[in-house]
């Protein structure tokens, strides 16, 4: 007789819901993470690679600034299927506290306007082009009245919406995308309507089992499209809002005039290096604060494509001597945090190597000293001309957090490594809370998608990490 079969029947009922409670909590949540291993993480082979022994943290990053003025300033860059601001809010919120900085002072929201190399190709009697948009939240301790946590929250997705609602969706779903949620000072990501709410009258709606019209409707027609349409002419629009998130980060940084309430674009102007004495004084004051950026899922490949392209054409936010000064006190040994990313599969769609700047070969020619370039370095609309591209090269730490069963999830490759903005790749696996089978099934949803909720991760952006230190 067993020790439950000895029990009565009333102390059987006891334990049978605590039981069922610890099994299905198991079954949602997995074995929590708590530390990354030193075998949880591999580099990119490259000449450094021995030489790293730790990454810094936000936190001591955040502790060596010593200006009064300074701010420790995020970049965040949105994945697909992410149709409302707010994604990161849960995060900012848990990194802020960790900073002590747990008060929300700042929040605001504003179009930006698409380029004129866009906006020339696209028919607008024809097709409703609805802006990118960027959130700026700052966050302060109770003893401050400055924000010296700031996030730049970039939605690059609106035109895509738009675009799958009206050349896609038509014709697969009796669902619409698009839309224009009302959002909370403050406030963390509003809930998407319902379908009932998003359903097209007239339309067809076509009969499918349940979880296969899930997957079609919200993976493949409001989601993947957003990959494809990256990856086409259209990408440049998503490329130049992330780029104009980086300049406003930027002007901010150096105190430059207040943002409008209304469609803005940002522009480095002359009277920004005449104040600071010239493009070195620009840098010094930028070198001041602190750059790091994070991105989620397809929004890691846009955001490299985007510091690829801020460095092709430098003269599409200001004057290039400029711009291309920005570049290393912006980018060098700043942190890119990837929560998931796709790179490796989208580059196939346009490989394209360019040469170094002090070598003749030609741009698209097969031999010489080549660099693999993340971003496409075709004009798209810029009047012709080749690249004016920065004869730079800065130090980007690329740290890659990847759930072995985010099926949508992959390594960053060694060859990343071939761009001259990026110093080192680290690629580094985690165990996401997630629902699973153990041994069958794990949710790949929550395995894409929950990197925020990973104890670890978090620990390992705000503390750092350390290569001798691991067991």
């Amino acid at each position: 007789m067993t020790f439950v079969e000895g029990l009565g029947s009333g102390a059987r009922q006891g334990l049978r819901t605590p039981l069922l409670v610890a099994l299905a909590t198991m079954l949602l949540a997995g074995c929590a993470q708590t530390s990354i291993r030193a075998d949880d993480v591999s580099f990119a082979q490259t000449a450094q690679t021995e030489s790293i022994t730790h990454y810094e943290g936000l936190k001591a990053r955040f502790e060596r600034m010593t200006d009064p003025d300074a701010a420790q300033r995020i970049l965040v860059v949105n994945g697909m299927a992410t149709d409302a601001h707010g994604y990161s809010f849960d995060l900012q919120k848990k990194i802020a506290k960790r900073l002590g900085q747990e008060t929300c002072l700042d929040d605001s929201i504003f179009a930006l306007d698409p380029p004129a190399f866009i906006l020339g190709h696209i028919d607008e009697e024809r097709f409703e082009y609805p802006p990118a948009t960027l959130r700026v939240t700052g966050w302060t301790s109770r003893e401050n009245n400055r924000s010296k946590l700031i996030f730049y929250e970039v939605l690059w997705t609106p035109y895509a919406d738009a675009m799958t609602d009206q050349f896609l969706a038509p014709f697969e779903t009796d669902l619409r995308f698009a839309s224009n949620p009302e959002w909370t000072r403050c406030g963390g990501e509003p809930d998407r309507p319902p379908a009932s709410e998003r359903r097209v009258q007239g339309r067809e709606r076509p009969r499918r089992a349940l979880l296969n019209a899930l997957i079609k409707d919200d993976f493949m027609v409001g989601g993947l499209t957003d990959a494809v349409l990256s990856v086409g002419p259209l990408g440049a629009a998503a490329r130049d809002a992330i780029r104009q998130g980086i300049c406003f980060m930027a002007a901010d940084a150096l105190e430059a005039p207040s943002r409008p309430e209304s469609a803005a674009r940002c522009r480095l102007t002359e009277e920004t290096l005449a104040r600071f004495g010239g493009a070195s004084g620009v840098a010094e004051r930028l070198g001041q604060h602190d750059f790091t950026f994070l991105a989620y899922s397809l929004g890691s490949f846009m955001l490299l494509d985007s510091l690829d392209e801020f460095r092709l054409w430098p003269g599409d936010l200001g004057p290039p001597e400029l711009t291309c000064r920005l570049m290393p006190p912006l980018l060098d040994d700043a942190p890119v945090y990837m929560f998931s990313n796709q790179i490796s599969l989208l580059l196939a769609a346009h490989p394209q190597f360019g040469c170094d700047p002090d070598s003749n070969c030609d741009l698209y020619g097969e031999f010489g000293n080549r660099r693999l370039l993340l971003a496409d370095p075709r004009d798209h609309g810029r009047n012709g001309g080749e690249p004016e591209a920065c004869a730079v090269e800065t130090s980007l730490q690329v740290i890659a957090f990847n759930d072995p069963n985010d099926i949508m999830g992959y390594r960053v490759p060694d060859y990343v490594t071939d761009s001259p903005l990026i110093d080192s790749v680290m690629n580094v696996r985690v165990r996401n809370p997630a629902f699973r089978i153990p041994g069958l099934l794990v949710s790949p949803v929550a395995a894409h998608t929950n990197h925020g909720d990973n104890a670890a991760i978090l620990d390992f952006i705000i503390e750092g990490w350390a290569r001798r230190s691991q067991p």
